[in-house]
């Protein structure tokens, strides 16, 4: 199937043609977002548009931006050729894991608009779903460029797994959410309950439906070798005995699956008991470990996103919070209660955390 970059654009701004606020998806960079085309080609496509009438170009503002910004709105000619588009896609069929499904059908079944279904197709017509909107803000993640180059180097190498280590706080699953918004596949998710060793099939079954499995537990293993997923178990540490035994034969189908990964975020006190590998695995080349460590001062300092914080100040509050990155970011915002939630700072070191965050030179 091969639509012109004109028609996927179409396709991208029919939904919003009765919107009346200005959205960042209508812009240049949300139609590049939203089409899978790259940015560069997005403007001669859009000129085209214009010229026959398709598309107007107003200008507007976004909420939290300043300037204002050219936002792309379909004419009544524009709407008219994106739903007749439309019409002929939606019973076009295309690959998704192991089947053939209509577009119209899938995109009901996933909850997307067509246009995202046929923005996901690769050259050989089978749907990879997009990574599109699993951000994390760049400022929560100050001196992690290390970390995510070590994730980047692993999910090339033939480790099938990888176990990011950090205390409560460290960022883990903000850096592999940053690591995994850059991928061309979206991951399978799966938040680990510690005490329930049946959840981790279910709910992993559920997630490799997303994309492309079947949703049953019987066929997880001959999916994880199909669809090669990157698996991302979040939350991991003080479980029970069936879980860390489920996490083990994860382990075991990954590494048989010939490129599937697993990427678990562990905290760093997690038992010895509870860990689902051991030397011989590391030694093996078949998990690999990183570990997050606190921010510097100079992190903190930004961090903090006071540039004129008193150097005594700075000095109190990393030698409190030892430069975590949920703590820094709970003083940075004044939330004691959160603060209090979280952690084991006494009432009065509380007090002075927060007049130290913005205690001037």
């Amino acid at each position: 199937m091969f639509l012109t970059a004109a028609e996927r654009i179409l396709l991208h701004l029919l939904p919003l043609w009765n919107v009346k606020e200005s959205m960042r998806e209508a812009t240049q960079e949300g139609i590049a977002e939203g089409t899978g085309l790259r940015r560069s080609h997005v403007p001669r496509a859009v000129k085209r548009l214009v010229t026959d009438s398709s598309v107007e170009v107003r200008e507007g503002r976004l909420h939290g931006r300043g300037r204002k910004v050219r936002i792309h709105v379909l004419t009544e000619s524009g709407i008219r050729r994106g739903r007749e588009l439309l019409a002929g896609l939606e019973s076009e069929e295309v690959r998704f894991g192991e089947r053939r499904v209509a577009i119209g059908a899938l995109a009901a079944e996933l909850g997307v608009g067509p246009g995202e279904i046929v923005a996901g197709l690769d050259d050989t017509g089978v749907y990879r779903p997009r990574q599109v909107a699993l951000a994390v803000p760049r400022s929560d993640l100050i001196e992690r460029e290390a970390e995510l180059r070590a994730l980047t180097e692993w999910l090339r190498a033939p480790a099938p797994a990888i176990v990011g280590y950090g205390s409560r706080g460290m960022g883990k699953t903000a850096l592999a959410r940053a690591f995994v918004t850059g991928l061309r596949r979206p991951p399978s998710w799966i938040d680990v309950r510690p005490d329930d060793a049946a959840a981790l099939r279910r709910d992993l079954a559920k997630s490799l439906q997303g994309i492309g499995g079947s949703g049953s537990e019987e066929t997880i293993e001959r999916e994880l070798a199909t669809l090669k997923p990157l698996v991302v178990l979040d939350g991991y540490g003080e479980v029970v005995e069936g879980v860390v035994d489920a996490v083990t034969s994860l382990l075991a189908a990954i590494t048989a699956s010939h490129g599937a990964k697993l990427l678990v975020l562990a905290q760093e006190a997690t038992p010895s008991y509870c860990r689902f590998y051991g030397v011989a695995e590391v030694r093996r080349g078949t998990v690999q470990e990183i570990r997050l460590r606190g921010l510097t001062p100079e992190g903190t300092k930004r961090l903090l996103g006071n540039p004129a914080v008193d150097a005594e100040a700075l000095r109190q509050v990393y030698l409190l919070t030892k430069g975590c990155p949920l703590y820094i970011t709970l003083v940075r915002d004044g939330d004691s209660a959160r603060l209090r939630e979280v952690s084991r700072f006494t009432p009065a070191e509380i007090r002075l955390l927060l007049f130290s965050r913005a205690a001037p030179r």
